[in-house]
Formats: structure tokens, C-alpha cells, sequence
């Protein structure tokens, strides 16, 4: 794009109730009390404009004509005005809806899992490899089965490999506190296994996490 959207292109918008907001990064960035929130980023060659829904994306695209792109806002903004999105789930919104289509109860908030984090991260001997298994995941899903033999890595749980802390959607995670290092070789294996179960459990305990021990694993239950 030769020409560079700026704030001032769209002073001939009429945004409705939207508030437009300042936030860096940002060309345009504008929240409705429906939750609908409208966002543009100019880049060296593409504009993009989403439409999302707390923590959703409803819609999105790009464009390097500038004009073209300026219609596409105009458009979707009258389109945000006259309620198309409104009865869009947000993920929150749509987790809820399958708890209640399968009449789960929740066992952890988020108070809970910080504290969860808090123990894997800060005050075991090392962060347990585990898998975890979303509301919205098949359960036949192959990468959420148990482990069928002990880690030889560990877990990270940094946000982007904790489901991005978005811990409304988490049925259950499976901890394996266990790992093991191999001292040998491809032919002949000396394997060491390094075991935390009892820390681990000792501390959920002391923090009141509900969970369930299942042979060498421990089950947290978001819902049930």
C-alpha cells in the first residue's frame, strides 16, 4: 500500500455507541457495549481490519488498496451498528453453552490454576510434562492421551503452551510428574527416572486444588 491509512481517514465514519479508543499500535480501535470490539493495524504493504468478541475473532481481512480497505471498514461498522454480531459466542460464551449442554460442574476458577502454575513453575524439583484436554476437544483427539511410558522431557507452561491461560476452556489436565534421562546409548539404554509425585501432591493438598491420582498420573478437573 503506497498510501498510509491514518486516524483522520475515517472521520467520516459514523461509529454508533462505539467508543473509540487509544491503544499503541494501533490506527483505529473501537469498543461497542455489545462487547464487539473493531481493531485496525497499517503495515508496509496490507491493512488489516478484525472483528472480535472479548477473546474471539469473528472476522478479519486485509487489503492494499486503501479506498477498497476504507469501504471494508465503512461497511463493517455499519454492519456492527445494526447488530450482525451481536449474538456471536465469545470463547468464554461458547464454553459456557457446552458446560451447560453437558451439565459439567466446575471444580477450578482462576484463582485456582494460578496457584496450580505457581506450583509447577516455582516449587517443584522441575516443571511436569502433562497433557490437557479443552471443553471443546474430541475426545479421541490422539495428542490428549495419556503418555504411554514416562517423559524423557519436561512441561512448559508458558501461556502459549497452556491454552494462552484461558483457563475457562480447560476440562482436565493429566500431570505425569515423572521424567527420565537416558545415560546410555540407542542400543543399550541406562535410563534414570526422576520422581515428584509426592511434592506435587503435597502442595496441591496445601493449596486445597481438587484432584485425582490415576497410576503413575495426576488429573486436575476443570469440569466434570
Amino acid at each position: 500500500m503506497k498510501e498510509k491509512i491514518t486516524f483522520q481517514d475515517f472521520a467520516g465514519i459514523d461509529f454508533g455507541e462505539g467508543q473509540i479508543q487509544y491503544h499503541k499500535g494501533y490506527v483505529l480501535y473501537v469498543v461497542w457495549n455489545s462487547g464487539i470490539r473493531l481493531e485496525v493495524i497499517s503495515q508496509p504493504y496490507y491493512q488489516y481490519l478484525s472483528i472480535f468478541k472479548e477473546d474471539a475473532c469473528l472476522y478479519s481481512l486485509r487489503s492494499s488498496q486503501k479506498e477498497e480497505f476504507l469501504s471494508y471498514v465503512k461497511n463493517t461498522v455499519r454492519d456492527i451498528n445494526a447488530g450482525k454480531f451481536r449474538n456471536k459466542k465469545s470463547l468464554r460464551e461458547q464454553a459456557f453453552q457446552i458446560v451447560q449442554e453437558r451439565n459439567l460442574t466446575s471444580y477450578m476458577n482462576n484463582t485456582k490454576w494460578r496457584k496450580f502454575l505457581k506450583i509447577v513453575m516455582e516449587k517443584l524439583p522441575f516443571q511436569p510434562d502433562y497433557v490437557y484436554k479443552l471443553l471443546s476437544d474430541s475426545p479421541d483427539r490422539s495428542d490428549i492421551q495419556p503418555f504411554r511410558s514416562i517423559p524423557r522431557s519436561q512441561g512448559c507452561y508458558c501461556g502459549e503452551c497452556f491454552n494462552y491461560y484461558r483457563f475457562y476452556e480447560i476440562e482436565w489436565v493429566r500431570i505425569t510428574p515423572k521424567y527420565t534421562i537416558n545415560h546410555g546409548g540407542l542400543l543399550v539404554e541406562n535410563l534414570e527416572v526422576f520422581d515428584e509425585t509426592e511434592e506435587l501432591i503435597q502442595e496441591l493438598e496445601t493449596a486445597h486444588i481438587p484432584f485425582e491420582k490415576d497410576n503413575r498420573d495426576v488429573i486436575i478437573y476443570g469440569y466434570r
